[in-house]
């Protein structure tokens, strides 16, 4: 083998290794941006006890097909309003409008009458109309 045909072998390795590197580039940041759309870094954070009682914590890592950013800022915002409420009106309102329970449910699993849990609802839902319309105003 003379020096030319060493030089032209060194380069169709060369090449080869160069495109080689060059797919696995494209096909990691392909996979890098494909987990930063599914995954939204959030705060470590422990959340008060929920209306059921159960203590609940943030994690670091959501992972899901839709849109993360949006259901983390619908959830944020669902949380800062409920914070105008009673920790009554806030479990009333989570059961019955959130998680879609009936009101005579709510009101078995509370101890009160389906018509206490309904007059929490509305005052609850005022409360809140009320609010947002002076804030969005």
């Amino acid at each position: 083998m003379d020096q030319f045909e060493m030089d032209r072998e060194d380069a169709k390795i060369t090449a080869w290794i160069l495109t080689g590197l060059r797919h696995e580039a494209i096909r990691l940041s392909k996979m890098n941006r494909q987990l930063r759309e599914h995954e939204l870094l959030i705060l470590n954070q422990s959340v008060v006890e929920d209306v059921r009682g159960a203590a609940t914590e943030m994690i670091d890592l959501i992972a899901t097909q839709s849109d993360t950013l949006e259901e983390v800022e619908i959830n944020l915002f669902v949380q800062s309003v409920l914070t105008l409420l009673t920790l009554q009106q806030q479990k009333v309102i989570i059961l019955t409008v959130l998680e879609g329970a009936k009101e005579q449910e709510v009101a078995e699993e509370m101890g009160i009458s389906q018509p206490a849990v309904h007059q929490l609802k509305t005052r609850a839902l005022n409360r809140l109309r009320k609010s947002l319309i002076m804030e969005y105003a």
